[in-house]
């Protein structure tokens, strides 16, 4: 099991991921983030958080008053070097994981930022339909879900499933989400030469503004074509 690698390897894996920046590994969205990091009032989740290093980041950037975050882990061991990291910062540590989120879904909240970095290629293609309903419920109506693609092979015990971004596109069809940017192939910032990147920023799709007249006329017309 994943879950069980990433416990038992949680002091290297976590010193990995904290030799390279936040502005590093996401270098490709970052244009869009500072407008949501401006908002008067903010929410962010970041799915998989690993020990911290993102959120971290988000919490010190952010410059609204009233900021809650939200850093979700289901390796107990990575989470509580998170907790260290962000002790004093506003980021809640919950346990919980993909397809459901059931512990968030549970907050009845919406969030202005949804990040998943480096978490798709753990979700089976058939977990992967609910996983992505899950996180468009969350979004609010102007918010951005930002997914990273891990391409290449497994080099450890992790199961990595494919991923591919006409797999992601055609689920976000499905749950009303618009593709708002896309990353070229981006290198693996820790040198790995097998392994390379997409980034793909989705936000809701718009839902027009429709009278009553308008939709007693569409209802009609719907009745009439039966």
């Amino acid at each position: 099991m994943s879950i069980a690698f990433y416990n038992g390897h949680a002091v290297t894996l976590s010193a990995q991921y904290l030799s390279k920046t936040f502005e590093e590994v996401h270098s490709s969205w970052l244009h869009h983030l500072l407008p949501i990091l401006a908002r008067d009032k903010l929410s962010i989740l970041d799915v998989g958080a690993g020990s911290g290093r993102d959120v971290h980041y988000l919490a010190k950037k952010a410059q609204s008053k009233e900021t809650q975050i939200f850093a979700i882990e289901p390796a107990i061991a990575l989470a509580k070097m998170g907790q260290v990291l962000t002790r004093d910062l506003p980021v809640r540590w919950i346990e919980d994981s993909l397809p459901q989120l059931q512990k968030v879904v549970g907050l009845a909240q919406q969030f202005d930022l949804i990040l998943l970095s480096a978490v798709w290629m753990h979700l089976s293609p058939s977990e992967r339909p609910l996983a992505l309903a899950t996180l468009s419920g969350l979004l609010n109506s102007t918010g951005l879900l930002v997914i990273s693609l891990r391409h290449g092979p497994s080099p450890d015990a992790r199961v990595m499933h494919p991923v591919s971004a006409d797999e992601l596109l055609a689920l976000a069809a499905d749950c009303q989400l618009a593709l708002k940017d896309s990353s070229q192939d981006e290198t693996d910032k820790l040198g790995r030469t097998q392994v390379h990147w997409q980034t793909l920023v989705f936000t809701p799709k718009a839902v027009p503004n429709v009278t009553v007249p308008e939709a007693n006329a569409i209802i009609q017309g719907r009745h009439h074509a039966d």
